[in-house]
This record gives structure tokens, sequence and C-alpha cells, in this order.
């Protein structure tokens, strides 16, 4: 790249990933469609486990789509459907005979914006593992997933009062939080700091980074910074296809594609 172009903070994680590589998701000619509408094209993706992927590419590109994907979330959406397979350590997730509950248990989703229930903080985290027959110290669990979630030491003596009372960027580790009382292997997180400010935006980054311990996630962003800083993996989509993948030390310093460096410099999108 000219040295003009962006500087990038690249993860020191990503140009020094010599860990096994081991897919958790394997995607193999994966097209996906809204009625006549082709969202992604024969995508062919490995997702790594305990690993940062992140997803990057202009709106429209498809990064959402497949990020919905990956836990069929895109069952609720009329005239949606897949083609191809998306194996889960193995387990074709669209085959007839899996339940797509039991893959969303498997993959929790964190949202773009905060989307605490309407109910206490306690009951945010209580009421997923509750419902699905957990049988365990409930107690435990959600400090646990506080805990886990960097919000324990400031929630754990307002327990009761209503997750509304939170800040946007409590809220949204709440909601992290809410997810990993499941107990989920993957973490789907679809622009999460889109709406917090820089503080809570950097909260939420350091939680990625010390959740990928214990899980994979896959993570769709428009901040370039933010890919740059916390991916191990990045995935450059566009117009539907996968451009370029690779770890994000090689697409941030010396990308295969020119429309990748295009991309990551402002060029375009």
């Amino acid at each position: 790249m000219a040295e003009n172009d962006i500087n990038f903070q690249v993860s020191t994680n990503s140009s020094q990933d010599d860990g096994p590589r081991e897919p958790i998701f394997r995607t193999k000619k994966l097209s996906v469609f809204y009625d006549t509408f082709q969202a992604i094209t024969d995508l062919d993706l490995d997702i790594y486990k305990q690993r940062v992927t992140a997803l990057i590419g202009p709106s429209g590109c498809g990064k959402s789509t497949f990020l919905r994907t990956l836990n069929r979330m895109n069952d609720f959406v009329e005239g949606a459907r897949a083609e191809g397979d998306v194996l889960l350590d193995g387990l074709n997730i669209f085959a007839p005979d899996v339940d797509p509950v039991e893959i969303r248990l498997r993959v929790g989703m964190v949202f773009q914006s905060p989307n605490p229930f309407p109910k206490t903080i306690y009951e945010n985290i209580a009421l997923g593992p509750r419902i699905n027959g957990y049988t365990g110290d409930l107690e435990e669990l959600v400090q646990e997933a506080l805990k886990k979630s960097y919000l324990w030491d400031e929630v754990k003596d307002k327990l009761q009062e209503s997750a509304y009372s939170l800040s946007g960027g409590q809220q949204q580790r709440l909601c992290i939080a809410r997810a990993i009382a499941m107990q989920p292997e993957v973490l789907l997180m679809d622009e999460p700091t889109a709406s917090l400010d820089p503080i809570s935006t950097n909260k939420i980054e350091e939680l990625i980074l010390e959740l990928k311990k214990n899980y994979t996630i896959v993570i769709v962003t428009h901040n370039m910074q933010q890919a740059a800083r916390i991916g191990d993996f990045t995935a450059l989509f566009y117009q539907g296809k996968l451009i370029e993948y690779d770890s994000t030390f090689k697409i941030f310093t010396n990308p295969a594609e020119k429309l990748t460096e295009d991309y990551i410099t402002g060029r375009f999108g």
C-alpha cells in the first residue's frame, strides 16, 4: 500500500497466529436468497475455533445475511432460503432432522442495538436457562455470566433493578452476558458497538478479546480500525461474494486483491 494510505493498528494476535486452526464452521457452496434476490453466492468459508473473525464490506454486501445464516435466524424471514451446506462441527445445520432451536443454543447472537428484556438485570440472564431446563445453580450461572461480561462489579448490588436503568454500553454487555448464560460455542455479533460511545466501544472490544479464550466469535463491523484491532481473521464481502479471506494482519498490510485494498483504505464503500 502507498505510504499515505490509512494506517491501522493491526491485532498482534493475527500477525502471530501460530496455533491450531480447527474449523468450527465450514460453508460449502452456500447461496442465500430472499425470494428471487440472491444475497450470497457460492460461499466457501471456514470459521476457526476460539478466534475472532471480522466480516467487513459495504452495506448490502451479504455479511449480515451470512451471520444470520450461521444460526438459522433467516428462518424467520419470509421468502429466505439457503442452498449448499453449513457445517457446525461436521453437522449440516440445514439437515431435515436438525432442530434450529438447538443450533441457536449452540450459536448465540448479539445484535447491533442493545435489546434487553423489559425485566430485571437478574431475570435477563436467568430467564433463558430457566426456560431451557437448566438444572444447575442459577445464581452462580448469572454471576459467572456477568463476570465474564465485565459487568458484575457494576451491577452486583442492583440485580433486581430494571435492565433499562443501565447505560447503553452496560445494556450491550448485559446482552452479551445473556448470550453467554446459554453456554454457546459460538457468539455472533452484528455491529455490537455501532450505537455506542468510544469508551463503551473500547470495553466491548476488550471483552471480545477476553471471550475468545472460551468462545468462537464472528463479528460484522463497518469500522476498519475495529476489525484490525480485534480480528484474528478478516473476510471482505462485496455484492454477495467473498472477495478475500485471510489473517487480519495479511488483509490490512498486504492484501491479495486490489478491491480489498481499495475498501480498507476508504476508496469506496
